[in-house]
């Protein structure tokens, strides 16, 4: 390994650009209408959340869009990492335990179940050395 980084600090930035890459593309359909009917739109996701009882579905789907995608480009960054992954954490959280409910977890749950874990394990240990908000703390 380098001198300059770590491999703790290696492992973050993978970490943190594999899981935001997966968030951004999920979250912009959700956050701006796109996606219709089809499973990760914001009118399924809408139809979701009526279902679970939810009040103003369609506003929290945008709402969640917007932490999925804005969160995910902050973790790719590096900046304010923990909060962004506590959301996203929260966020999965919801989706995993949903999902297990209506669909079991092996082939289903597993995925938001995956994202849970990574964004918790983001959340307790930050974005590491290698990320903008350690760039921007150290030119103060």
């Amino acid at each position: 390994m380098s001198d300059l980084f770590s491999s703790t600090d290696l492992a973050l930035l993978i970490l943190r650009i594999g899981t935001g890459v997966i968030f951004i593309p999920h979250g912009y359909p959700k956050m701006t209408g796109g996606g219709g009917e089809e499973k990760g739109g914001q009118a399924h996701l809408t139809q979701s959340l009526a279902k679970m009882g939810l009040p103003f579905p369609y506003a929290f789907a945008i709402l969640v869009g917007a932490i999925e995608f804005f969160g995910g480009l902050l973790l790719i960054l590096g900046l304010q990492t923990q909060w962004a992954a506590l959301a996203l954490a929260f966020v999965m959280l919801v989706a995993t335990g949903r999902v297990l409910v209506q669909r079991g977890f092996v082939g289903e749950a597993d995925f938001p179940f995956s994202l849970l874990v990574a964004t918790l394990a983001l959340a307790l240990l930050g974005g590491g050395t290698i990320s903008l908000e350690q760039i921007v703390l150290a030119v103060r």
